[in-house]
């Protein structure tokens, strides 16, 4: 976590001295959303609930689930690369690179293509497998741990930020990046990341358990 700060700190240094070039501040983006995911982390595997329930419990589950784990790990690196794929278009000045949705200037594909414009269309594309990959995730959880909370309400609350996070993009283009909703969008889109991580390190629970029981 030291060695994430410092490096964000660097970046961000090197981001103002060399006037925003735009790899320099698409890493500095996505080191933050990294910093953002240990803070998060660090903080769940502390907490009274993590300990209580994960290492040691006599009511933890030590069985593991071949399905969930790979799918939530999956899903929670694509709606990282997502991210990344927004910061490029963000400061490519990409944004607005195809200017209607849900449709590309009026067809289901651009008619023409550009850099600016293949960099928007890319993360429109990876919004709709973050949804697919979100929507199998929560739905397997929903179906087979209906009565985990501890699973089931970072489910729910990953659905609802799905929504909104979808809904904010839409508003983003329709309102030509207006930039309260464009500020709320990427902020919605670090709280997918962090619930979609919570979600996935609360899955693998069990092993946690068992080798916190083998020491």
């Amino acid at each position: 976590a030291l060695a994430t700060v410092v490096a964000q700190g660097v970046l961000g240094g090197i981001t103002v001295l060399w006037l925003l070039p735009d790899p320099i501040s698409i890493s500095h983006a996505g080191l933050a959303q990294i910093f953002f995911c240990l803070t998060m982390t660090i903080a769940l595997v502390t907490s009274r609930g993590w300990k209580d329930a994960y290492c040691g419990s006599a009511e933890a589950k030590t069985s593991v689930d071949n399905t969930l784990q790979p799918l939530a790990c999956i899903t929670t690196g694509i709606i990282y690369l997502q991210i990344l794929i927004g910061a490029t278009m963000r400061h490519t000045e990409a944004g607005l690179a195809i200017p209607d949705f849900p449709l590309s200037f009026g067809h289901l594909l651009p008619p023409h293509w550009d850099v600016g414009i293949t960099v928007h269309f890319a993360h429109r594309v990876g919004a709709l497998i973050v949804t697919l990959l979100i929507v199998s995730t929560t739905g397997h959880v929903l179906y087979h741990y209906k009565h985990n909370s501890e699973l089931r309400r970072p489910a729910l609350l990953l659905l609802l930020l799905l929504g909104i996070q979808v809904t904010l993009g839409a508003y983003v283009i329709w309102t030509s990046k207006q930039f309260i909703i464009n500020s709320a969008h990427v902020a919605s889109g670090a709280m997918v990341l962090g619930t979609s991580l919570v979600l996935t390190l609360r899955a693998h629970r069990d092993k946690f358990s068992i080798e916190e029981r083998s020491k």
